[in-house]
């Protein structure tokens, strides 16, 4: 069974901390130097605003790291996708002197991040599906491809498709 390593757990907070102070600064440099005219209308409000969310998006996802809540999976997978997208958008819309800053900061910066909290959303499915479903079901999944969720309407017993019921019922006798 996977048991949560303290140090890991630390690290994981401390990089999180670290990219958000990290990508706040950012934040404040773009609006400093961004270009006043560029092709796009709203450009400086489009940049800043999508660091913006990537802001948020980490430090929600921070957040629920510390707290130790499930929902860091959707905080993190969400973040992972605005870092992908933030990749794609510097490297495709930087001019031709600007390109190679773009490509550069999106191989060793963007996507590697964006990586490392899919990683952090995996071993949290994985450490879950080996220890909460098993204490709650009784058996552990061989895979997350096999885990079903039925509907309450699918089952005879609204209770019966809750696995927290039978532990209820045993903590009541």
């Amino acid at each position: 069974m996977l048991r949560p390593n303290p140090r890991t757990r630390r690290r994981v907070l401390e990089t999180l901390v670290v990219a958000c102070v990290a990508l706040g600064a950012w934040v404040i440099v773009l609006g400093l130097t961004l270009p006043r005219k560029y092709v796009a209308a709203h450009w400086n409000l489009a940049w800043v605003g999508f660091d913006l969310a990537l802001l948020i998006g980490l430090a929600c996802t921070a957040w629920a790291a510390w707290r130790r809540r499930a929902i860091v999976v959707l905080f993190a997978t969400a973040t992972a996708t605005l870092m992908f997208a933030d990749a794609w958008f510097d490297v495709t819309t930087a001019r031709s002197k600007d390109l190679w800053v773009s490509v550069l900061q999106a191989i060793f910066v963007e996507v590697p991040f964006a990586i490392f909290l899919l990683y952090v959303v995996s071993r949290v499915v994985q450490y879950t599906r080996g220890s909460v479903w098993s204490d709650q079901v009784g058996t552990r999944p061989r895979s997350l491809w096999y885990v079903e969720f039925p509907h309450p309407s699918e089952v005879g017993d609204v209770r019966a498709a809750d696995p927290r019921a039978d532990l209820a019922d045993e903590q009541a006798d």
